[in-house]
């Protein structure tokens, strides 16, 4: 809840820095804020579109080891505490059809497959998001990108970072995972011949 709710404070907290500072009117301070608010979810809309729906699927394959987040980097997003708020970041993947937020089905590896296959497609969502994101300081007269458009951009960058960390974290895990059910799957044939010569 509060991960919404700091979405209009952010507003309001730049609102107020610009009315402090007189940089505008202040109907017009409230309008560009918010309109900003306002355009870079729609950016980020867009971005995800693009992302799921028109770059080429191979790029978020099974196999693809960009996204793959190393031991060091790991330990950097423990050292940021990640494992006491990545349960509080909501998780968006409903909007796809397939939930990120659970592993509901540990020994089936097609839904393992399918996780890492759409948590490529989140990271790569909110690693652009990051980027596009920016792209509202133009929304509005340059004379006032660092009013506006700069501070939602920041904004949008973090709500984004957190996702893309929280992504990156849990990959290794799924990964692992996944060789454990080939490696498990494999040895069941054996283990049942072995139990049949016993018998």
């Amino acid at each position: 809840m509060l991960y919404w709710l700091f979405i209009p404070i952010a507003g309001l907290i730049i609102s107020g820095v610009n009315i402090l500072c007189e940089t505008a009117e202040i109907w017009y301070i409230f309008v560009a804020t918010f309109a900003s608010i306002a355009a870079v979810l729609i950016i980020d809309a867009l971005t995800a579109t693009l992302v799921r729906w028109l770059l080429p699927k191979k790029w978020f394959g099974l196999n693809a080891k960009i996204y793959d987040a190393s031991k060091k980097k790991c330990k950097f997003y423990e050292k940021l505490g990640i494992k006491k708020w990545k349960d509080k970041i909501p998780e968006l993947g409903s909007l796809t059809g397939f939930r990120k937020n659970k592993i509901l089905d540990p020994k089936n590896n097609e839904f393992i497959e399918r996780f890492i296959i759409e948590s490529h497609y989140g990271i790569g969502v909110h690693f652009i998001g990051m980027i596009f994101g920016f792209l509202i300081i133009f929304i509005f007269p340059l004379n006032y990108w660092y009013c506006f458009g700069l501070p939602v951009g920041i904004v949008n960058f973090v709500y984004n970072l957190l996702s893309f960390m929280i992504l990156r974290y849990n990959l290794p895990k799924l990964k692992t995972l996944h060789k454990y059910n080939l490696r498990h799957a494999v040895k069941k044939p054996e283990e049942k011949i072995e139990e049949q010569r016993s018998a």
